[in-house]
């Protein structure tokens, strides 16, 4: 049956964090919440591989999922051939609501990559999950927590009943900060495409991407 504790988003309990990182070292599934919305994941070390989520979600099978990183770093680590100006775009927005897509390095195993071989990284800036990655220990692999085609959640009263019987842990948190999904930028070419606009907008990727001010 699954759990659901309460956690205070700007300052979360050891007891909390460590419970949840265990649930992720173990291969289970955690709701949690993050700045944009609420996400449903896996730690990219111990889960076997992305279809539980996928399964919870209802989503297709030929959309990878994004994965929660640390800080700049993992750019380098779980991507290759990255252009300097992804680098500049994690500079200026993480952590923050921008996921950067890039060439997938070998150690990113095949069911977690795109038909181009690529994976999508974001480095978030809510204290649950950046607590969450390090107490873990490794990426965490994610997606919204609703199911494929419905509203992303920014409240824990708003997500799915089912969603949380599915999942081994849900954090409580109250409302996210911006309710709305992250930008997704392309970085696999020679210039940034955006996939998606959410709370940073074209204006400011570019601008950010050139080394302009917005």
């Amino acid at each position: 049956m699954s759990k659901v504790i309460h956690i205070d988003p700007d300052n979360p309990s050891a007891e909390a964090i460590n419970l949840a990182a265990t649930v992720l070292r173990e291969g289970g599934i955690v709701v949690f919440p993050t700045e944009t919305v609420y996400g449903i994941g896996a730690s990219a070390n111990s889960c076997i591989g992305p279809q539980e989520i996928i399964d919870i979600k209802m989503r297709p099978a030929n959309k990878p999922l994004p994965w929660l990183v640390e800080d700049e770093n993992a750019l380098d680590v779980y991507g290759v051939e990255v252009p300097e100006y992804a680098h500049r775009l994690a500079r200026a927005f993480w952590p923050g609501a921008l996921t950067i897509v890039v060439k997938a390095a070998s150690m990113v195993a095949p069911e977690f990559r795109d038909d181009r071989g690529t994976v999508a990284l974001r480095c978030p800036d809510h204290e649950v999950v950046q607590e969450l990655i390090r107490a873990s220990g490794h990426a965490i692999i994610t997606t919204s927590a609703n199911t494929s085609g419905m509203p992303a959640v920014g409240s824990f009263a708003d997500l799915e009943e089912r969603i949380i019987a599915a999942a081994d842990l849900t954090l409580d948190g109250g409302e996210t900060l911006h309710g709305m999904a992250s930008t997704v930028v392309d970085c696999t070419g020679p210039e940034p495409v955006i996939s998606r606009e959410g709370t940073i907008t074209a204006t400011q990727i570019i601008a950010a991407a050139t080394g302009l001010d917005a």
